[in-house]
């Protein structure tokens, strides 16, 4: 499996990645390190096989945005789901931002701009117990927050770790 991932600047990477620590110190979960190389991202598209072609158009696509700026108010679940999330607030230039990297390689839709709700996942995988405990931890750490989509990758996910095949600064 592939993707185009949006990295967060150092800071918000940061205060997530403790987070996360801080779930799999608590022996909650430790979902976000049973792949090496997983680091907190948005996820923009996904596709089974790599296109040769995305290769080429993907630095050009770098080269040509801005960072965006995030702001994070909400915590949360899919419905009849078992992971817990953090999703930034709705702006025109995040969606139209996916829209564009879609278009690059338009083979999920899953991840298609009429379905995608950007998400960073914080925990998966859970059984209601650990639901519970992911919800009190994040009610007593978390507050609201803002900060940088600042890179764009392009990662094979495989059974153990996340490779990231090539990365741009935005």
């Amino acid at each position: 499996m592939y993707a185009i991932v949006g990295y967060f600047d150092e800071v918000t990477e940061s205060m997530i990645v403790k987070l996360w620590e801080d779930l799999r110190d608590r022996a909650i979960t430790d979902y976000p390190f049973r792949r090496m190389g997983h680091r907190p991202h948005l996820t923009f598209s996904s596709f089974p096989e790599l296109n040769s072609d995305l290769l080429q158009k993907l630095e050009p696509f770098a080269d040509l945005s801005e960072a965006l700026p995030l702001r994070f108010r909400l915590f949360g679940s899919f419905i009849k789901s078992d992971s817990f999330l953090l999703l930034p607030d709705p702006s025109s230039l995040l969606s139209e931002f996916q829209r564009e990297v879609y278009a690059l390689q338009a083979a999920s839709s899953l991840y298609s701009p009429e379905k995608w709700i950007p998400h960073v996942t914080i925990a998966n995988h859970l059984n209601l117990d650990q639901q519970s405990a992911v919800q009190h931890l994040a009610k007593k750490r978390l507050e609201p927050f803002s900060g940088t989509l600042s890179k764009i990758a392009l990662i094979q996910i495989t059974e153990h770790a996340v490779i990231e095949l090539q990365l741009y600064s935005l």
